[in-house]
């Protein structure tokens, strides 16, 4: 009897939430849809998505805007799969897509590391491609559609003048953490927890040459924790600093089930090294200056929060601890210190974004439905970007019923 009425009460909350949010996905949304601030970009009956929050889609003018078109079914993407690239020209009014190429090696939360690559003519891009039937990266022409340059190895990040590349296994990523790796081909590392041949590769842009950097099993003997006996370890999230000098990454690893993580920095040439958090689980950065970063870090002793770290320094202090209480993807206005971010799904499925202003003030800008068939590795989180002039942000959502790409434009978000 007990056990009857526990799953009549569970049903009737899942069932009153269900229901509310139907009501805010066909009218709110609808709403927000309509107001003369927001516009949207697609391709009709295709997932149109830019992926990660840590790069902008905007050219270096605010011309054009960078989009990827994948496949209409939200399901893990197969060999077969291509993933269309192309952009939309912001100066026309007429919501039109431009292909450009086309890519087998992509994922849901960070497609193929689509990036302008640097140049003031706004005409080069740069993602990954495989490449003599294996991982690689090319840099194209998007007026031409000439492949320009093609590289024997992909990329995951590169530095503000075009030089340098920074990357790693996407396979063994894929394996690992679902959602964020690439499924082509098996991991070769798959039988060696900790590898001494893997970790983090830097590649020369001019040349292709490539060198392993840091290896797992270097980064496992730093200042080891007891969880990371035994455990699968590996490298996730690597980001320049604005002048490409250093750079941040995740070294990460699971054990019995359970993920573990910890901030590095590093220089260019592997030295340097600074372990810049070994007291909780790190989740979303980004840079601030170019030794400061934020953070949003679920820390042993100091609870949850956003954390603004000091390069180099064991100085961190937390940011907006009255205002800014979960997990987002934060990025810094190109002008000034407003703080972007966004929130994961509430109990009614509503994902939301969120100023933070200098002086301690939280604005909601928009809040967006969550499909539910949209979970785990095929989530469709908002992931939202600056433009180059910090007036405009563009994000990705779902709650139309496919992924679209979305732009508010910020001075006249008061008027709507």
């Amino acid at each position: 009897m007990w056990l009857l009425l526990i799953s009549f009460h569970s049903e009737k909350i899942f069932l009153r939430r269900f229901l509310r949010s139907l009501i805010r996905r066909f009218f709110f949304n609808q709403i927000d849809g309509q107001r003369s601030n927001i516009s949207r970009y697609s391709v009709p009956k295709t997932q149109t998505f830019f992926g990660y929050y840590d790069k902008t889609p905007f050219s270096d003018g605010n011309e054009f805007l960078l989009a990827m078109s994948g496949p209409q079914h939200n399901k893990s993407p197969s060999n077969k799969d291509n993933l269309i690239i192309g952009f939309f020209d912001l100066k026309k009014t007429k919501n039109t897509f431009y292909p450009v190429g086309s890519t087998a090696t992509w994922c849901w939360q960070q497609g193929c590391r689509l990036q302008w690559f640097p140049n003031r003519s706004n005409n080069k891009i740069i993602y990954n491609h495989l490449v003599n039937g294996e991982y690689g990266s090319v840099i194209q022409d998007i007026n031409t559609k000439e492949i320009i340059r093609r590289y024997e190895f992909p990329i995951y990040d590169i530095n503000s003048d075009g030089s340098w590349a920074i990357s790693l296994n996407f396979s063994r990523l894929h394996r690992l953490r679902p959602g964020y790796g690439y499924n082509n081909f098996p991991d070769k590392t798959e039988n060696d927890p900790c590898p001494n041949n893997d970790g983090i590769w830097r590649m020369d842009l001019s040349s292709g040459e490539r060198t392993l950097l840091l290896t797992l099993g270097t980064l496992a003997q730093i200042n080891p924790l007891p969880s990371m006996a035994g455990a699968e370890h590996y490298i996730n999230h690597l980001s320049f600093n604005p002048s490409g000098t250093r750079f941040l990454f995740f070294h990460l690893w699971l054990k019995n089930g359970k993920r573990f993580s910890r901030l590095f920095t590093c220089d260019l040439s592997g030295k340097n090294l600074y372990l810049l958090e070994n007291e909780g689980i790190v989740s979303h950065y980004t840079w601030k200056t170019d030794n400061e970063i934020l953070v949003f870090t679920y820390h042993n002793k100091l609870g949850s929060h956003y954390f603004l770290y000091t390069d180099k320094s064991s100085s961190k202090e937390i940011l907006g601890k009255e205002h800014l209480c979960g997990d987002g993807h934060p990025s810094y206005n190109p002008e000034n210190s407003l703080l972007l971010t966004d929130t994961y799904p509430d109990k009614y499925s509503e994902r939301k974004i969120l100023l933070y202003l200098p002086g301690g003030s939280l604005n909601i800008i928009g809040s967006y439905f969550s499909p539910l068939d949209y979970t785990g590795d095929l989530r469709c989180d908002l992931h939202p970007r600056w433009d180059r002039t910090g007036k405009k942000i563009c994000f990705d959502s779902a709650h139309e019923g496919l992924r679209c790409m979305y732009i508010i434009d910020l001075e006249n978000h008061e008027k709507s």
